[in-house]
């Protein structure tokens, strides 16, 4: 058994904390954190966390969250925030229910409906964002603006070392049934050359 590193057991505890704060449970504009993320994806056709690359330029968020997008439909809403269809669905139908969101017929394939985002959606993303903001500010000011961009390059890193490891989890299924595959390709030219014998045994036998 590999013997504990004290500073990678610190690590845990410090990400574990993250998962027990009260801050968490805070719903930005009375919404849940599903809610958000589905009207975010909708209003910007793609994951609000992956779309951009903040590192470097920071995004102008108004200009974003003005973009107008045709829509998506569950299953590429459920693809983007990496949940399955059914966790997504009653989520979906709830903000329908508030007209926050619609359905909307695909016109290039009329079986196919589209979700997109009405204009009370956006109102509702737009609070929810400023609100946020105005607590991640208030961060900066507490932590400074230096150790506020090392830890935004730290969490990124943390983000990008997990998600790899997950990424590898997932394809060694696939890998696996690739190397049973070869195998059983390489197998195929001993079956053939085993048949002839086995034929010539069938012939020989009265």
């Amino acid at each position: 058994m590999t013997g504990i590193d004290p500073v990678a057991q610190k690590l845990l505890y410090s990400i574990m904390q993250f998962n027990k704060a009260k801050w968490r449970q805070h719903k930005p504009h009375g919404r849940n954190h599903n809610e958000i993320m589905v009207l975010a994806c909708l209003l910007h056709g793609s994951h609000p966390g992956e779309r951009m690359d903040w590192r470097d330029n920071p995004p102008d968020f108004e200009s974003h969250l003005n973009q107008e997008h045709p829509g998506l439909k569950v299953s590429e809403i459920s693809a983007l925030m990496r949940v399955k269809s059914p966790t997504i669905t009653p989520v979906i139908r709830g903000l329908e229910d508030e007209g926050l969101v619609e359905r909307t017929m695909d016109p290039e394939d009329r079986r196919a409906v589209r979700i997109t985002i009405t204009d009370a959606g956006r109102a509702i993303i737009r609070a929810a964002h400023e609100e946020r903001m105005q607590t991640f500010n208030r961060l900066v000011e507490h932590l400074g603006e230096e150790d506020s961009l090392q830890l935004a390059g730290l969490l990124s890193k943390v983000y990008t070392f997990f998600d790899a490891q997950v990424s590898g989890q997932n394809e060694a299924p696939e890998q696996r049934n690739k190397a049973v595959e070869q195998d059983n390709d390489a197998s195929e030219p001993i079956n053939q050359e085993t048949k002839p014998e086995v034929s010539k045994q069938g012939d020989d036998t009265p």
